[in-house]
């Protein structure tokens, strides 16, 4: 009986935690691969994968977003009539931005830590809102004859507007 109670309690912490966007981001040697005026648009894709989101800038150059957040429930969200109000989620953000040429030559990479606290109510009410991101990265993969990945699209949804970008 001890065991079935241990097993399930720790099953339980584990749904507790949550990972998604490009973890190809955390793997710092695929960025020694990059070469600056060499490296294609398309060659980032092969080594990061579909962009989250994509900004144009007014001097021709644009910018591919990628985002690896991790999240973990915070304490409150368990706690009965409380967790309603004040439940919600820490969260880990690690941001990429990579910036082309108006050639779509890579130019540089910047990246990011973020931590905050996101109250379920917000959370939800950001990943309802309208967000364009999907559009541009679809417009982008299109442009580019890369394919566009629908799923990845809508999971990511949201995740600029959260972190106040």
């Amino acid at each position: 009986m001890k065991n079935l109670v241990l097993i399930l309690l720790i099953l339980t912490l584990a749904g507790c935690a949550t990972n998604y966007g490009a973890q190809q981001i955390d793997d710092f040697g695929r960025f020694t691969q990059l070469q600056v005026d060499q490296t294609t648009k398309e060659g980032t894709y092969e080594l990061f994968g579909q962009p989250h989101d994509i900004k144009l800038l007014e001097n021709g150059e644009s910018v591919w977003i990628y985002y690896s957040v991790s999240m973990t429930m915070n304490g409150a969200t368990f706690v009965p009539f409380i967790g309603l109000i004040a439940g919600g989620s820490n969260t880990q953000t690690r941001i990429a931005n990579f910036y082309f040429s108006p050639d779509d030559l890579y130019q540089k990479v910047e990246t990011l830590t973020n931590q905050q606290y996101v109250n379920q109510w917000i959370g939800i009410a950001t990943v309802v809102a309208v967000n364009d991101e999907m559009d541009r990265v679809d417009e982008e993969m299109t442009k580019l004859g890369l394919p566009f990945d629908q799923a990845l699209a809508r999971q990511m949804r949201g995740t600029a507007e959260l972190l106040g970008q």
